[in-house]
Order: C-alpha cells, then structure tokens, then sequence
C-alpha cells in the first residue's frame, strides 16, 4: 500500500526526536515538505532524511577558535 511509506506527524516527529509543535512550526515555515491529504499532513521519510541532511551543522573544534 503507498500510504505505508507515509508518516503522521506523531511518527514524523518521533522520526525526527522533535516535539509536534515544533513539526508544526516546521511545516508552517516551509522548511519540511509535507504531503497534504484533505486537512491531513503525511511525510514521506525521505524528505524527513533530506531535512536532516540540509540541516547538519559541522562540529567546530575548539582549537580553532581564537580568543583575542
């Protein structure tokens, strides 16, 4: 069935270890793509994995910050 492919916003937000509210902040904002269906949001996980992908932020070592 296609529709097993596609998350609620409860499963999206476990998916995504954020709160609803948030998803929902997302999804208003546009910055997560959403499969609307009548009144009902779905996701499809691989747009929830690009979101992770465009959202990684590198990791700065400390040792390359210089203070002064």
């Amino acid at each position: 069935k296609a529709n097993d492919n596609l998350l609620d916003m409860r499963q999206a937000s476990e998916y995504l270890n954020i709160k609803i509210s948030t998803l929902y902040s997302l999804c208003f904002k546009g910055r997560v793509r959403v499969v609307k269906i009548g009144k009902l949001n779905r996701f499809r996980r691989e747009d929830l994995d690009k979101f992770i992908t465009n959202n990684l932020k590198e990791a700065i070592d400390e040792r390359d910050i210089s203070f002064g």
